[in-house]
């Protein structure tokens, strides 16, 4: 799938409605699971898909993202650990988060992990080249 086809994936697809209000701007990199997971949940990795799989790291940055529900619908690995909002952390109130990113298959779109912070940007120019695309992708 192309960057655009991607970016609507999270943007118009099942995230959307759940997750964000005003979308302000979006990153992607094409690259290899093995490389876009760990940059995508700021150091950890899990084992959702063979090392080599191209994927697509998606960046959302908007006005605020929902924290009642991390992943994606339909994901059981549940937020990563190092995404944390400050409920999690013992602090009386949530923090407004405003970003959220997620490591999709480049050919199935099936997501593997996804969390919100406020974070933006990831270093994704690590990993591969980066798209920006405006907020209706």
């Amino acid at each position: 799938m192309s960057a655009v086809q991607a970016c609507r994936q999270v943007i118009d697809g099942r995230w959307h409605r759940r997750f964000f209000t005003g979308v302000e701007r979006v990153h992607l990199v094409l690259t290899t699971y093995a490389k876009g997971e760990p940059v995508e949940s700021q150091g950890d990795i899990s084992y959702g898909m063979p090392p080599q799989t191209l994927v697509w790291v998606v960046e959302v940055h908007a006005k605020t993202v929902s924290t009642g529900y991390l992943s994606p619908p339909g994901d059981a690995s549940g937020p990563s650990s190092s995404r944390t909002s400050s409920a999690q952390t013992g602090s009386p109130t949530p923090a407004l988060l405003t970003d959220y990113s997620v490591v999709m298959n480049a050919r199935t779109a099936r997501a593997t992990d996804g969390g919100a912070c406020n974070c933006w940007p990831l270093p994704l120019w690590k990993v591969g080249t980066v798209v920006s695309l405006p907020p209706q992708c």
